[in-house]
């Protein structure tokens, strides 16, 4: 009798390279307000608990029509906008000389493609680069600690609730409602029900955004950070290591199109599985 595989791994690296995704590159934004590290802990715990809402209703409702078609709409706006946001990120940082079409027509060839692979494909990758990322952000937070002012981060004074509203916005809408999808889409292509798996790629994303988060802000400070376009780009760029490396970023730059890529091709495998399920329900 063949032992049915199992995907712990696999799942927890897809679901916290999902919350890193576009967002990571991006964070904070120009609206994250005076107050992101706090929009980022209330965006947090909004996450964990949207996954928690997400579980018990997708296992219950899997099945019918309303819940896969609204899935397959919210996963193919997450597609295309991880899209736009990343093709602007590659055509602006990673490759300014390319032409922006090549550039488009490049990475959604590749997420189709990537898309509709079998969902083993899709997990092995996770893996690896689930893997790479922990590494490089760990690595990239290390060697800018020398620079790190811990005054950027100090809070001068208390946010009313508007402030409160504004800071967590970009917060909620990059990382907290994507945390739906995670569950959804465990249960269409791994029949999982368990939280466990996903669940820790959740935090363990959660965490890595928060690295990278804190690694903009300690360098820039939120004022500079939020005008910088992509923060954490420029964070990575300020990085040296001795006479041999002066510029790694183009490694983390890379990373960090990947990761995009990944989300977007799971995005569109979800919203055409869910589409396509619904209309044979």
């Amino acid at each position: 009798m063949t032992a049915k595989p199992t995907y712990n791994k696999h799942l927890a690296s897809l679901a916290a390279i999902f919350i890193l995704g576009d967002a990571v590159i991006v964070l904070p934004t120009s609206n994250s307000g005076d107050y992101p590290l706090l929009g980022f802990f209330i965006g947090t715990l909004a996450a964990i608990l949207l996954y928690f809402v997400s579980l018990p209703v997708t296992n219950r409702f899997i099945g019918k029509s309303i819940l896969l078609i609204l899935t397959g709409v919210y996963a193919f706006y997450n597609a295309g906008f991880s899209f736009i946001r990343c093709t602007d990120f590659a055509d602006k940082i990673l490759l300014p000389k390319t032409p922006g079409f090549l550039i488009a027509a490049v990475f959604i060839i590749a997420a189709v493609y990537l898309a509709t692979r079998r969902q083993d494909v899709i997990l092995k990758l996770s893996l690896i680069s689930a893997v790479i990322a922990v590494m490089a952000i760990l690595l990239f937070f290390m060697l800018s600690f020398k620079d790190f002012k811990a005054e950027n981060i100090a809070v001068q004074s208390f946010p009313d609730f508007g402030g409160i509203i504004k800071s967590t916005k970009p917060f909620f809408l990059n990382i907290s409602l994507p945390a739906l999808l995670i569950p959804v889409y465990s249960r269409l292509f791994t029949e999982e029900k368990r939280i466990c798996a996903p669940f820790a790629g959740l935090l363990s994303g959660l965490t890595l955004e928060a690295v990278c988060l804190l690694e903009s802000l300690l360098l820039f400070g939120a004022p500079l950070a939020e005008r910088i376009e992509f923060p954490l780009a420029a964070a990575v760029s300020t990085v040296t290591v001795g006479q041999l490396f002066t510029r790694m970023d183009g490694i983390v730059y890379c990373l960090f199109f990947i990761l995009a890529l990944i989300k977007t091709a799971v995005c569109m495998k979800l919203a055409f599985a869910s589409l396509i399920k619904a209309k044979n329900c």
